[in-house]
């Protein structure tokens, strides 16, 4: 009896449980699997911004891809601020100098969670300032169903990460 009322207690969360939906590949190169959310477009003040977080047994990549012709180098950083917090994260450029307007932040995949990705994953981001140089900067404002979106994804890339960690 105990059992059928925790079945039927439990029944609606199952039913409105996440579905994750992360693409699954094998990396050309390194025959390692890997997953990605897809890219995301996001609004700026530069026009289209596009999102992809991809995970493999080694790291967690945000790829932004800010439009042909931007020039980003090293020192180019990406400040994120969350909702019910004044308080931002700063992140640097990790791809080498390119001009394809390829910025991309990379995080150690372990059995541990990054603060920022942790965070990505937990609270809904207000907006990212990348920053190419001091007169030049994208601003994204998230609408409120991006900020779930990107929200989602993001958990749900950090928990299937979790799995491409090979024991020692």
């Amino acid at each position: 009896m105990k059992t059928i009322f925790l079945s039927l207690f439990l029944l609606p969360a199952l039913l409105f449980a996440q579905e994750c939906k992360i693409k699954k590949e094998t990396d050309g190169f390194t025959r390692q699997p890997k997953m990605s959310t897809g890219f995301m477009k996001l609004n700026s003040t530069t026009g289209i911004v596009s999102l992809n977080m991809v995970a493999d047994a080694k790291e967690v990549r945000l790829l932004f891809s800010l439009g042909e012709g931007v020039c980003l180098n090293e020192a180019a950083t990406a400040a994120f601020s969350f909702d019910g917090t004044r308080t931002k994260s700063t992140q640097h450029n990790t791809t080498g100098m390119n001009c394809d307007g390829i910025f991309t932040i990379i995080f150690r995949n372990g059995t541990s969670t990054p603060m920022v990705l942790n965070k990505l994953a937990t609270q809904k981001l207000t907006s990212i300032i990348i920053v190419v140089d001091p007169k030049q900067k994208t601003e994204i404002v998230l609408k409120d169903n991006e900020k779930q979106v990107l929200m989602e994804k993001a958990a749900c890339l950090v928990k299937e990460a979790k799995g491409l960690i090979k024991p020692a």
